[in-house]
């Protein structure tokens, strides 16, 4: 899979999903990078699945933001067969200054979000299993740049992960992220307001997806394109304003 944080399934918007760290704004890419709840603004859940290999994986993930308290609420569990390991997780945001909501919709900015999650990974087939958190934040300068950073794995690996996105207009985001050992850049395109497309790569495989979004309900579909073959996934997501 296409994502160096992310210990979920895969991403409902394939493309953008896997590049959460300055630009997160799905149930499941928050559980990657959780500063990215500040974006969500209603109560909203998705639901993730997929095959590699011929074997099957998934994923289910939750955001509730808490009234107008800036505050985000995240939780969600994940599990692939093809590596025997299932993941669980509780994540919290808090927007501390501005608006990301607004900047998202090309309104306002600045603003400034940070987010933290516990989780713990399972591994059937070494007995491996762990427990580590993950910490960062988000800061969007209107109209057009947003910066994240993520420190993740930090009782264990402590990864340090920085992300950059540029909204070229309303309808075009590129995304780019950089770690020690690994890079990523992708864009979306919002073809109309209710289809959108999305790509990738790692410089080793290459993502894409599309996602239609008629009133409440996102549908999805991506592929990552890998050496020895292709993951398909498919999402459906609902928000309950």
């Amino acid at each position: 899979m296409l994502v160096g944080v992310w210990n979920f399934a895969g991403p409902v918007q394939a493309g953008l999903g896997v590049f959460p760290v300055a630009w997160s704004n799905d149930p499941v890419s928050c559980m990657a990078a959780p500063a990215g709840m500040g974006r969500i603004e209603f109560l909203e859940v998705v639901a993730t699945a997929g095959i590699t290999d011929n074997e099957p994986s998934g994923s289910v993930a939750a955001v509730m933001p808490l009234g107008g308290s800036g505050f985000q609420l995240g939780t969600a569990a994940g599990w692939d067969n093809n590596h025997s390991t299932g993941t669980a997780q509780l994540s919290a945001g808090y927007v501390i200054a501005g608006d990301p909501i607004g900047f998202m919709e090309g309104l306002f900015g600045p603003s400034i979000t940070t987010g933290v999650s516990a989780r713990y990974l399972y591994a059937d087939s070494t007995g491996d299993n762990s427990f580590d958190f993950d910490a960062g934040f988000q800061f969007s300068l209107f109209p057009s740049f947003a910066l994240g950073m993520l420190y993740s794995d930090i009782i264990n690996d402590r990864v340090l992960t920085t992300g950059f996105s540029h909204v070229f207009n309303r309808n075009l985001k590129a995304h780019t992220t950089f770690s020690d050992d690994n890079w990523q850049v992708g864009c979306e395109l919002m073809v109309k307001r209710t289809f959108r497309v999305y790509a990738g790569t790692d410089g080793e495989n290459v993502n894409a997806g599309v996602r239609f979004s008629p009133g409440q309900w996102n549908y999805a579909y991506g592929a990552v394109l890998h050496n020895n073959g292709i993951e398909h996934r498919i999402g459906i997501s609902r928000r309950f304003p």
